[in-house]
């Protein structure tokens, strides 16, 4: 099963003089406005040294050293020397992981996923190309290639958004819980007139790719028309929902919540979404960690089953063997959760708030 690479690069090419930079400026601008973190790099096909003659890095590559780095108070240079357009490109997802997008300006022999920018009455340089995604600022058409004008930075940056950056994110909802305790399927309870998995579909669908139920009793939830699968290792608890999330995913990073916290917006959920590149877990914490509010890389796959094997189910047993990143806040009332019939009579009447 594929899974997208993150963070994509995406580069924006054109003639020289057509408007690269100015475009690259607006859809930094916009995009970091929505909550993502972009990087720029800009590519020449020229060749050119940021190094100054006789200073302390240029001595160091004469030596022989295979890279350098100057590193100031505020940022980090580095020279690397490339031998072939890969090597150039590599080191940006490695100096970027915690970015949304990686922003590059030219590369329109070499990139793989391009935008072209075209002045009026001129042809695009890429029209033949099989990596051309969009054309930007001309009338000209090519058949399956989104056209869009210069003055449609937000269509474009939602295009953008949806391929490149949510389509790195999937849903999971799990709802594999035997509401013992409650007596009924707590994810069919109604909550504002639809049930409370209904609700919580409906929160996530707009900020991810493509949603799966992790349950075992799929017949349940047949009328969501959502894909619904079982625990490929059931009888682990909350990690048998994550497990099969994870495992089944098509995408790097999966947004894993629970179906009973019927509270949760889509506002309460934007601190993860901005926060999560880079790390295998993001997750919140108010009193205590809230493991099916967060968002699971598939680089978790191999410690999670590893704790399976054993029988250990604690989801903070997990932390020591992966980058964890904890998002500490100071309301809990989102994260409440139906377990007994109190809890359900307890959110109902708070549900005015929300």
């Amino acid at each position: 099963m594929p899974v997208c690479s993150y963070p994509s690069i995406v580069h924006i090419v054109g003639r020289k003089g057509s408007g690269k930079t100015d475009l690259m400026v607006k859809l930094i601008r916009t995009l970091s406005a929505r909550g993502y973190r972009v990087a720029a790099a800009r590519h020449s096909p020229h060749a050119h040294t940021l190094e100054t003659a006789g200073t302390d890095t240029d001595k160091y590559k004469q030596a022989g050293a295979s890279g350098s780095a100057l590193i100031t108070a505020n940022e980090v240079n580095l020279f690397i020397p490339a031998l072939n357009f890969n090597e150039k490109l590599a080191p940006l997802t490695h100096a970027f992981p915690n970015c949304h997008l990686i922003l590059v300006e030219g590369g329109s022999r070499e990139g793989r996923e391009k935008i072209e920018i075209i002045p009026p009455q001129a042809e695009p340089l890429c029209a033949g190309d099989i990596n051309l995604r969009a054309l930007v600022g001309s009338d000209y058409t090519l058949p399956g290639v989104p056209s869009f004008k210069l003055d449609e930075i937000e269509p474009l940056s939602s295009f953008i958004e949806g391929r490149y950056i949510k389509a790195a994110l999937s849903g999971a909802v799990i709802a594999g819980g035997k509401s013992s305790r409650l007596g009924i399927n707590k994810a069919l309870l109604p909550f504002q007139g639809k049930p409370v998995i209904e609700r919580m579909l409906e929160t996530l669908f707009p900020l991810v790719s493509s949603i799966k139920i992790i349950a075992n009793n799929p017949a349940d939830y047949h009328a969501l028309h959502t894909e619904t699968v079982p625990d490929i290792r059931p009888g682990c608890g909350p990690l048998s929902g994550i497990h099969a999330a994870l495992t089944l995913s098509s995408t790097e990073y999966v947004l894993v919540v629970s179906c009973d916290m019927p509270l949760l917006t889509a506002e309460a959920l934007k601190p993860l979404l901005r926060e999560y590149p880079g790390h295998d877990i993001t997750m919140y914490k108010h009193r205590l960690f809230e493991p099916l509010c967060a968002i699971y890389r598939r680089t978790c796959l191999p410690a999670l089953e590893e704790l399976m094997d054993h029988g250990e189910y604690r989801i903070i047993d997990l932390f020591p063997s992966l980058n964890a990143h904890i998002i500490r806040i100071d309301q809990g009332d989102v994260f409440q959760s139906i377990n007994t019939k109190e809890d359900y009579e307890r959110l109902l009447a708070k549900s005015s708030r929300y």
